[in-house]
């Protein structure tokens, strides 16, 4: 009785978490557009190194220092989904174009084994 108590605390955590996440991305504009997300991503990347700072402090811990990188992330925030969405839209033809590869060689091999 326990353990079922137990793993349904563990699921209303976990989906307590996750939708918690999912809301404060869309509340801050991470699922929008382009302009919305660089406007975020900007904002954040300010707010961080503070915050970790003061955490720091708070907790008398001291942390490395955070590597810095020459790529510019804001250019890059949106490539990911933008590669998603092209391989999901070129998916049905080049699905029909392996099948019609994979069709012409079975053909090939079963007609000159006769």
């Amino acid at each position: 009785m326990a353990s079922r108590a137990l793993a349904a605390v563990r699921i209303v955590t976990k989906t307590g978490i996750i939708g918690g996440s999912v809301y404060l991305a869309y509340d801050q504009g991470l699922l929008g557009d382009g302009e919305q997300s660089c406007k975020v991503l900007n904002k954040v990347s300010v707010a961080v190194p503070e915050a970790l700072d003061q955490w720091s402090k708070y907790f008398e811990v001291e942390l490395p220092e955070l590597p810095k990188t020459n790529v510019p992330v804001a250019e890059y925030w949106n490539s990911g989904i933008e590669s998603i969405v092209s391989f999901l839209s070129n998916a049905p033809t080049k699905l029909n174009e392996y099948t019609e590869t994979g069709w012409q060689y079975i053909k090939k091999m079963t007609s000159s084994t006769e």
